[in-house]
């Protein structure tokens, strides 16, 4: 970009060479701006914008692109300053409520991040999650391409209008100075908006689809709660099924390694039973149910957390995840054998009238042996 000589007040020195603060200058309301921090900002504007690159077609590495977010971060306190107020919820509504990190909502300010986006945007065919390339439309390659070429126009804009005016002590009056200047902002303001309010949007449907499997893990353990709550067995164990059935596709797709072996169908209604027929079950097997019991419930009450604790879209890279969906897969497979004996006495529906497992129920318990393992764990490694 064009470079703007850096403003400095001038330095008078005395007598033994030393430099000293010179006097300020300009009008008395010049001389109190000054002296506050708008001031210091535009001082900033003016310093940065010297070395920034063009973001539409430089090489950008970590460097510049920290120089671009002091920059942006300048001008959205200026905006502050300004009382440059515009809706941003759209930032808040259209963040996946299981991408994470949380959501933040500033009402103020321009995220780097988002030429970071309209670069992947312009650049590459899509971005890609899970080994699956998610493609931007033509319409927002256009929009982004459009954006960063103007936003290198109103950095460049903004800073050579702020520069004349600090070395001539805003001789054409402070007063409209900040008035230009904020219509200079608000420009940018909306050029951004209105772009970024487009580009969150495609985001948020890629990310729909990242997440979709996600949302039917969660859709389904809420309507399993509430069917244990009413009691309705029936229900219970069709949507435990359901349940089940998701885990498996999820799993199978996370680690095709593990389609090689089949879930048996019924897993959570046999692994209860084998719990209610404990006399006829023998020890190994009792083991291998219970096993299995605590490691589902343990499953659900993480899905339940996601919605909270949100998820990195690279679903891999989820530790807890990939663990409790490997340790479930391990213990359903362990438990074949208990599992297809119980399939062959009476169904638990016909023969068991109270004391059904239900998550509420189980975890205090599974609270209990996750915090006498941990203490194990940590007296272990003492």
């Amino acid at each position: 970009m064009m470079v703007l000589a850096e403003f400095e007040e001038p330095v008078s020195t005395t007598e033994g060479g030393k430099k000293k603060k010179a006097k300020i200058t300009g009008t008395p309301d010049v001389q109190r701006f000054k002296q506050q921090r708008e001031f210091s900002l535009l001082q900033e504007c003016v310093t940065i914008q010297e070395s920034l690159p063009f973001v539409a077609v430089d090489a950008l590495d970590v460097m510049a692109y920290k120089k671009v977010a002091r920059f942006l971060n300048m001008v959205g306190l200026l905006a502050e300053h300004l009382q440059i107020h515009t809706n941003k919820d759209f930032r808040f509504n259209y963040h996946h409520r299981y991408l994470a990190p949380t959501p933040q909502f500033f009402p103020f300010g321009f995220d780097v991040a988002v030429i970071r986006q309209a670069r992947e945007a312009q650049e590459k065919p899509g971005v890609k999650f899970n080994d699956v390339t998610h493609t931007y439309t033509d319409e927002i390659r256009n929009a982004a391409e459009a954006f960063l070429k103007e936003v290198d126009s109103s950095m460049t804009k903004i800073a050579s209008e702020i520069e004349p005016r600090l070395k001539n002590d805003f001789q054409t009056g402070l007063k409209r100075f900040k008035l230009e200047l904020k219509e200079d902002i608000e420009l940018f303001d909306k050029m951004w908006m209105d772009f970024e309010s487009k580009f969150v949007k495609a985001r948020h449907d890629i990310m729909c689809k990242v997440f979709e499997p996600i949302d039917k893990l969660v859709t389904v353990e809420i309507a399993l709660a509430q069917a244990e709550e009413r009691r309705d067995i029936e229900t219970k164990q069709r949507l435990e099924n359901e349940f089940v059935a998701v885990i498996e596709d999820f799993t199978n797709t996370m680690f095709p390694d593990t389609k090689a072996e089949k879930f048996p169908a019924d897993v959570i209604p046999l692994a209860e039973a084998c719990i209610f027929y404990e006399s006829k079950c023998d020890e190994q097997w009792l083991h291998q149910a219970k096993y299995l019991i605590n490691d589902y419930m343990e499953l659900r009450i993480y899905i339940t957390k996601i919605p909270e604790e949100r998820l990195n879209p690279e679903l891999k890279e989820n530790a807890q995840l990939t663990r409790l969906l490997k340790q479930f897969h391990g213990s359903v497979i362990a438990a074949r054998d208990a599992l297809d004996f119980v399939s062959r006495l009476p169904k638990l529906i016909h023969a068991k009238t109270a004391d059904w497992m239900a998550k509420k129920l189980l975890e205090p318990d599974l609270r209990y042996i996750q915090k006498t393992a941990a203490l194990a764990l940590s007296e272990g490694i003492h």
